[in-house]
């Protein structure tokens, strides 16, 4: 069999960046369940399976420069563009091998606190997911974790077929990757326009088949057209990673373990009474229809006292990742929708407005002592898992860092010139990427270089004979591009970008 194994290697991956892959984020997933995690306050080992372009492994080593960062993926094109970023941002803690699974275990690698994959597990061989496992089982370290992610059942079982059908169309095409997958969308809709039976008996469908025509294509064809593409039941994978000696510890998502927002009360009695700790995670996304799980797995449990995870919980510091104003506290859960309480959480936002603090240090602040603690931790756990808040270090530690991330935000914003896949910028204070779309990037770069932001932007966009998008429609004249790039302007260098220098972005 040729090199990829079956897999997309036409075209590249996206460039996305998967903030639950921050060790910050898995180490305070993994101290809610009592599991000690790997210490990140001194220097750790990270390793990437399949790390696609390469965006997630090179922002998180500029975020954490003295922790040494390993990645593979065996397309060249991913690692070239790779490796290219981590020159250019001077990002000297990284290493990417073009490597399959089977032949990185054999490169001089050290022994790993983390390692992470996401979603490939689902789109390769069995034999691929042993050498995964292996691979596992060789270097990781005791006490280290796992974060792996993955389709899952039931949620994947109704549209199964429905992958499977465009699979096969596109295999009957002899048009390159992206015309047939566009072909394999549209033979699709026209079956279910022409009300086959099988879209009539899961109507469902049409409303997945609508997010996915709206998706970009070539995460279209990474995500669906794999000639292995697999779902799992949660015991299936717990049982390959056991020949690891791995063993779960939680959900990476945090909102995952506050059960009231996700079960109902009946459903809440149902699981209390399931005592096998796996059957219950089946159960579970049974109760939720979990399409893709997001899991932390270790390599020995070192359980937490009462008074441990205390005291590690109080010591856990928090910054606010957006503008105040933007907090909305009505949300819709997998119960329903959601008011939360504004004598609880308005307080805290208030008080983490001001300056990054510990839940120690918010039972201080004179308005958040009259909470109860209980409160305030599950508020804190809420407020991280809706992106609104996220970990952070300590200053002194943030502006040791804050060198290396600076480098590598310059390397993304010159990028923003010639596209606008790269959408994150590298936070010292919080340890991952925040959302940061190229025009704001540019803006940032403007106002760096002291220019007139809306005669800059406009420059650059109309000698590429650029127009910006608004509302879904090109904007074809100049005066409304001008006018939008004003707008956007407007509204960025207000509480957006303040919130982004308090995050060490600037």
């Amino acid at each position: 069999m040729v090199w990829s194994e079956g897999y997309v290697s036409e075209i590249n991956y996206t460039n996305g960046f998967y903030g639950e892959l921050s060790p910050l984020k898995l180490s305070l997933a993994t101290a809610l369940k009592s599991i000690h995690p790997p210490n990140t306050n001194k220097p750790f080992t990270y390793c990437e399976l399949a790390c696609g372009r390469g965006y997630t492994t090179n922002l998180l080593a500029s975020a954490y420069p003295e922790a040494q960062f390993y990645a593979n993926d065996f397309n060249p094109n991913h690692i070239l563009e790779a490796k290219t970023l981590a020159e250019s941002a001077n990002t000297n803690n990284v290493h990417f091998f073009d490597d399959s699974f089977a032949e990185f275990m054999h490169q001089d690698l050290p022994n790993f606190d983390f390692i992470v994959l996401h979603g490939i597990y689902s789109w390769i061989t069995a034999d691929n997911r042993g050498f995964i496992v292996d691979f596992i089982r060789q270097k990781l370290k005791v006490g280290g974790i796992v974060y792996i992610s993955y389709n899952t059942l039931p949620g994947w079982s109704t549209a199964m077929a429905m992958q499977g059908l465009m699979l096969k169309h596109r295999q009957h095409s002899s048009a390159p990757i992206l015309e047939s997958v566009e072909e394999a969308l549209n033979f699709t809709e026209s079956l279910m326009n022409a009300n086959a039976g099988y879209f009539l008996q899961n109507p469902s469908l049409k409303t997945r088949f609508e997010n996915l025509k709206s998706q970009n294509r070539h995460y279209l064809a990474h995500e669906y057209f794999n000639e292995q593409w697999n779902s799992f039941y949660f015991d299936q994978v717990a049982q390959e990673l056991q020949e690891a000696k791995l063993s779960y510890v939680a959900s990476a998502q945090v909102l995952d373990n506050i059960d009231v927002l996700n079960f109902s009360a009946d459903a809440r009695k149902i699981l209390s009474q399931i005592k096998d700790a796996t059957y219950k995670e089946v159960v579970r996304d049974f109760c939720l229809n979990t399409q893709f799980r997001r899991d932390i797995f270790a390599k020995g449990k070192l359980d937490m006292m009462a008074a441990e995870q205390v005291n590690i919980m109080n010591g856990f510091r928090y910054a606010l990742m957006v503008a105040i104003d933007s907090i909305k506290l009505k949300h819709t859960f997998s119960v329903g929708e959601v008011s939360l309480q504004e004598e609880i959480y308005i307080p805290i936002i208030n008080a983490l407005s001001k300056s990054p603090l510990t839940m120690a240090q918010l039972q201080n602040d004179g308005a958040v002592k009259k909470i109860a603690v209980n409160n305030i931790y599950q508020a804190l756990i809420v407020l991280t898992g809706l992106g609104y808040i996220h970990p952070a270090v300590d200053d002194d530690t943030c502006q040791r860092r804050k060198l290396s991330t600076d480098a590598f935000n310059r390397a993304i914003q010159e990028r923003a010139f010639i596209t606008d896949e790269m959408a994150y910028l590298a936070s010292p204070l919080i340890g991952t990427g925040v959302a940061v779309n190229s025009l704001e990037q540019l803006l940032m770069y403007a106002k760096g270089k002291d220019k007139n932001p809306v005669k800059f932007l406009w420059d650059i966009f109309s000698k590429q004979g650029k127009r910006l998008v608004k509302d879904n429609q090109v904007l074809q004249t100049p005066q409304e591009n001008i006018a939008y790039i004003e707008g956007v302007a407007k509204d960025f260098y207000g509480s957006r970008l303040d919130t982004l220098k308090k995050l060490g972005i600037d």
